[in-house]
């Protein structure tokens, strides 16, 4: 039985894994890529230089965007998984550190770092692809350091999932959602997906959430829209195709129903604010943290 393994992995966003969770800890760094995440109970967007640290038997997955990618058409992660008995060895290697990594051991929620913090256990993670396993375990040492530190300021971005048969549908909903949004999407396909009829599952998703199965569609569709039309790639009526809209109008209604303006005036407002900073970085009296 390994008590730890290391991984950089570069895969096409197709290869990426559903929604799983093991019963080891998990320190996972986006290199490149950017897509919406399901750790636990949270589902939010994520972008390269993103880092999380989940405990064991929490549900999570990583859905990846296929228009944000490297130039060989791949994205790229790192991962570092461990058992707890890997933890109890260096206690018992390190007696100093015994408080410490049992506050780490008692760590329930999928964790995050402040940026200083999150760069450097990035560093060490990308850095520890060029070693082997024995001389990995100096970063491992130092990545507990960093995780355990005061300065480190952990906060939580998400929760275990309850058990209930209320969260775990939901869940699968919200799961088949992010992998299919881009996609053709109705009211019977995804209460089919649960084992509902259609009128039962409206009543059921909007008791459980507050809001309509289609709102929370296109406010998905919507905040994918958004990280399409910053990249300055992509027309207004590409972008409406790519994130599942299929109709411009609609799209429009529904965008400026979220964003409080246009997908037009949203795009050309985001040029105009990188062509300004842009604009800035050179001229030798500003400083250069703008």
């Amino acid at each position: 039985m390994e008590l730890y393994s290391y991984d950089c992995m570069r895969i096409e966003p197709s290869q990426q894994l559903p929604l799983h969770k093991q019963d080891t800890w998990e320190l996972i760094y986006i290199v490149t890529g950017k897509g919406m995440r399901i750790l636990g109970d949270s589902q939010t967007g994520f972008s390269e230089g993103e880092l999380a640290f989940i405990p064991p038997n929490i549900p999570h997955q990583w859905s990846f965007d296929p228009y944000h990618l490297d130039q060989d058409g791949m994205v790229c992660y790192v991962t570092l998984t461990f058992r707890t008995e890997f933890v109890d060895r260096f206690m018992s290697t390190f007696p100093e550190l015994t408080e410490r990594l049992e506050a780490l051991k008692s760590t329930t929620s999928v964790l995050s770092f402040d940026d200083e913090t999150t760069r450097k256990i990035g560093d060490l993670l990308t850095k520890m692809q060029y070693e082997d396993n024995i001389e990995r375990m100096p970063y491992i040492f130092r990545l507990f350091l960093l995780m355990t530190s005061d300065k480190s300021r952990p906060h939580v971005i998400g929760n275990p999932v309850s058990r209930d048969r209320t969260t775990q549908r939901v869940n699968k909903i919200k799961e088949y959602t992010t992998s299919h949004y881009s996609r053709s999407i109705t009211i019977d396909m995804i209460a089919e997906h649960v084992g509902m009829n259609r009128s039962s599952f409206c009543t059921f998703f909007k008791k459980a959430t507050g809001q309509t199965y289609i709102t929370y569609l296109n406010k998905l569709r919507v905040d994918r829209a958004c990280f399409l039309l910053r990249q300055d790639r992509f027309t207004v009526t590409e972008v409406c195709n790519m994130v599942g809209f299929n109709d411009v109008p609609y799209f429009n209604r529904c965008f400026k129903n979220f964003r409080g303006i246009s997908p037009k005036e949203y795009m050309e407002g985001s040029v105009t604010n990188r062509q300004i900073i842009k604009a800035k970085k050179p001229t030798p009296m500003r400083p250069k943290k703008l």
